[in-house]
């Protein structure tokens, strides 16, 4: 059952969920494992949402734990550092893994420090992007990994970003097999870490993975949910606008009321 979930939408932090992927396929293949340290610097230090970014340089943490504070916490700082020990083009990969219906919509895949760069810092790169082709966007980003970023380099606010496509972008139907691919990875530390925060109370599920997003103007949501019998299913509301005023708090909470509404529903059918 669906509603315009062939379109593509922009995913706030939903798009960490690829990261995860490129994870979980890194660590089958030998490359790297859950307890691999990483570490803090000033290159992939990025901005709240998180707690990673008020670590000092030098601070260590290993696969897993970042990988569970980037799902859980939708801690930023936590993702670039994984997007940074795999490389681009390993999640790039995985968006194709994952049946992305139009993987290049994705490319190139931004780390959140970029957004943020691109997005309210130096109004030319948010030119460059907006404007640019997809090489020209590819020797930004090379340009932008050279420069630090703090708290008081951006002023986050005003017109949403996605219209001008400083986002990540996928459809609802993306977003489900994206769950599935990460279910279908067979790993226990990837489901465990997707469970870490069901988003809304939903006791009555025997398992459910959640992830979510916000950005200005951008509210998304995307539940893997199984029964006791081990039906699956894949729940994903999205909403965008382009008003600068973005979605309000009582907007928010119908959104998060419908999706809890439609997993009620879905388990008593």
């Amino acid at each position: 059952m669906d509603r315009n979930a062939d379109e593509p939408a922009p995913l706030g932090s939903v798009f960490k969920l690829y990261v995860l992927l490129a994870i979980s396929d890194a660590i089958g293949m030998g490359d790297l494992s859950w307890d691999t340290a990483l570490t803090v610097t000033a290159e992939n230090r990025s901005l709240p949402s998180g707690e990673l970014q008020d670590e000092p340089d030098g601070t260590e943490v290993t696969v897993r734990e970042a990988a569970t504070k980037m799902i859980e916490l939708s801690d930023n700082t936590a993702t670039d550092m994984l997007v940074h020990a795999v490389g681009r083009d390993a999640v790039e990969t995985a968006v194709k893994h994952a049946g992305h219906h139009d993987p290049e919509m994705m490319f190139p895949f931004l780390t959140t420090r970029e957004l943020f760069q691109i997005g309210w810092s130096e109004p030319e790169y948010f030119e460059s992007w907006a404007t640019g082709s997809t090489e020209e966007q590819r020797a930004l980003l090379d340009e932008l990994q050279h420069q630090e970023i703090g708290q008081h380099d951006v002023a986050v606010g005003g017109d949403p970003l996605w219209p001008d496509g400083v986002e990540w972008f996928a459809s609802a139907h993306d977003i489900a097999k994206v769950h599935v691919a990460l279910q279908e990875q067979d790993d226990a530390v990837v489901r465990e870490i997707l469970s870490e925060n069901p988003g809304i109370g939903q006791h009555s599920w025997d398992y459910v993975g959640f992830k979510g997003g916000s950005s200005p103007g951008v509210l998304a949501g995307s539940w893997y949910v199984e029964d006791s019998s081990g039906e699956s299913y894949v729940l994903v509301v999205q909403a965008a606008t382009e008003d600068a005023a973005g979605i309000n708090t009582d907007e928010q909470s119908l959104f998060f009321q419908l999706a809890r509404s439609a997993l009620d529903l879905t388990q008593r059918d």
